[in-house]
């Protein structure tokens, strides 16, 4: 299969990839960064193509629709993995308006216009999925404006699946806890078994796009064994 990671170059998105490239498909990585994302490349056993855009961007799903058409490269599969996280005071109070719609916009509409832009590709190809990499952020009481952005996900994704079910693509939400990334790694407070490996969502990825066509993993949500940390 064809398949569109945006925030692939790092962390979660990454470690998809890598997963998703040992299962010999062909991918096509998003991210900010272009150095990141030449790196990701180089370290994935697949053709791999890169497009680096800033996902927030209007017109990033059209600059991206054209690049595909360049390549001939025809996806089955979206995976939205980009987020933004710049809520370090843990409150939805304290913060103004604009952070709230920086939040919103990175996390909520710019994921909408992705599928808004790409789901008439997604619908021809042999296989069409979308999953959404969500946080259990969102199924908590989280007192912060990241958790809020990722429940108004969670209910955008829970619709989509919905009106998509008769038109044969199949939508997955993935809700992961606190996981170890390049930037989150075991130190002296966080214990190397207390996060979850990125590695972990790779594989689940992996396995619901190795499903037949008619099984569609709706929701799964996957914690470290001890739970959430906040």
């Amino acid at each position: 299969m064809k398949v569109i990671i945006t925030g692939g170059s790092r962390g979660i998105g990454h470690a998809i990839a890598r997963q998703l490239s040992l299962a010999g498909h062909e991918l096509l990585l998003v991210g900010r960064n272009g150095e990141r994302l030449a790196k990701a490349k180089a370290s994935l056993p697949v053709k791999t193509l890169v497009y680096p855009v800033d996902h927030t961007i209007d017109g990033a799903p059209d600059e991206l629709i054209a690049y595909m058409k360049e390549q001939g490269f025809d996806p089955d599969v979206l995976i939205l993995n980009a987020a933004a996280f710049f809520d370090e005071t843990r409150s939805v109070i304290k913060p103004d308006g604009q952070d709230f719609e920086r939040m919103l916009q990175a996390n909520v509409v710019a994921n909408y216009n992705w599928v808004q832009k790409l789901l008439p590709l997604i619908r021809g190809g042999m296989y069409p999925r979308i999953i959404v990499i969500g946080s259990t952020a969102a199924l908590r009481a989280d007192t912060s404006l990241y958790g809020i952005s990722k429940a108004a996900m969670r209910n955008y994704t829970l619709g989509l699946r919905e009106e998509l079910k008769p038109t044969g693509v199949g939508v997955t939400l993935i809700h992961p806890g606190g996981t170890f990334t390049e930037k989150r790694v075991p130190d002296e407070q966080t214990a190397s078994d207390r996060l979850l490996e990125a590695g972990d969502i790779g594989l689940l990825v992996a396995a619901i796009l190795s499903l037949s066509p008619q099984a569609v993993v709706e929701e799964l949500t996957v914690r470290p064994m001890l739970g959430d940390t906040f």
